[in-house]
This record gives structure tokens, C-alpha cells and sequence, in this order.
């Protein structure tokens, strides 16, 4: 026991004088708080990030296996199909006339191409699409007839955000 003891207090006794021989080496000049004016370096250094610049918002998984969120559309609470697959946010006729789109004057001249084939659809520019205080403005987006179950929140969307993460329960999206 005393030979497993001696290395111990050999190796504190050492550590002992090394902090002594730290202290020494430092500034004479620290004030009696250093943890203050360190602080108020740092934040002299640091920009400054307002609350737009880091809202988050969670797309979540459902039982089904596929992320889901309601987006304020121009104001309209529209249910969204996350898909990462779609290249444009696609909406459903119903929820595009709800949002305020005249889809009888929409020119059905763009092909896009879908789990079940090529549809005709139109194009269009939404004008802000809100989830969680999240914003993105002018979305470019398509109208499709009756093709579609649900809207779907594609890359047109996800590509306008600072970042986005996949986790096992939700998708995190950053403005």
C-alpha cells in the first residue's frame, strides 16, 4: 500500500508546482474579476445575431414514416407533404385556390414529372411561406390539377433556408 501511495502524492506534489509556476508566469496587471473583463472581450469580438438570423422550426415525422407540417401560406394554414425529392413545392388545386390563386388562369404549360408519370401543371410564385416563425419569401412553385393527395413542401422551399437536419423524429429547418 505505502508504494502505490508514494507515486500518488510524488505525482500531486509535482501538479502542485506546476500550477505555482503557471501563476508566476501570468500577467501581474489582472484586475481582482478577470472573468468580467475576459467576458467583455469576448463579446466585443462576437457579431452580433439578432432573432431572424436563428429561427428554427421542426417538420415532423408521423406514424406513416414521412415528415409533415402546416405552413401559413399567404396567411392560409396549409398541410404539407415533406418531400426532398420534389425539385418545387407543388399544390394541390384545393389548396392553391384557398391560398388565393385563380387557377382557372393559370397556363398549364409546364410537363413535371411524378410517381406516376408526366403531368401538365402551372407555374407560380408564392408569395411567403411561414412554419414556426420560419419565412421564406417568392417561392416558386407548381399548381397541379388533381394529381396530387397533398401539397408538398420541396427543394424550392428547403434550398431558400440557411440549413436543414434530418433526425430520426423530425426535420430541423434554419432561417
Amino acid at each position: 500500500m505505502r508504494q502505490a501511495l508514494f507515486p500518488a502524492l510524488a505525482l500531486f506534489g509535482a501538479a502542485a508546482l506546476g500550477l505555482v509556476a503557471l501563476r508566476d508566469t501570468m500577467n501581474p496587471r489582472l484586475e481582482a474579476n478577470p472573468a468580467v473583463a475576459e467576458e467583455a472581450e469576448a463579446e466585443a469580438e462576437l457579431p452580433k445575431i439578432s432573432a431572424h438570423q436563428i429561427r428554427t422550426a421542426s417538420l415532423r415525422k408521423e406514424a406513416d414514416g414521412h415528415y409533415w407540417t402546416t405552413a401559413r401560406v399567404n396567411k392560409t394554414p396549409v398541410k404539407f407533404l415533406v418531400d426532398t425529392g420534389a425539385s418545387l413545392v407543388a399544390l394541390t388545386k384545393r389548396d392553391a385556390r384557398r391560398i388565393g390563386i385563380n387557377t382557372d388562369n393559370l397556363q398549364r404549360d409546364t410537363d413535371v414529372r411524378t410517381a406516376a408519370g408526366r403531368v401538365r401543371a402551372a407555374v407560380t410564385i408564392i408569395d411567403e411561406i411561414v412554419i414556426d416563425g420560419v419565412t421564406v419569401k417568392n417561392v416558386s412553385a407548381v399548381v397541379m390539377d388533381d394529381d396530387l393527395e397533398y401539397s408538398l413542401l420541396g427543394m424550392s422551399f428547403l434550398n431558400r433556408l440557411e440549413g436543414w437536419d434530418v433526425t430520426t423524429n423530425a426535420i430541423i429547418i434554419h432561417e
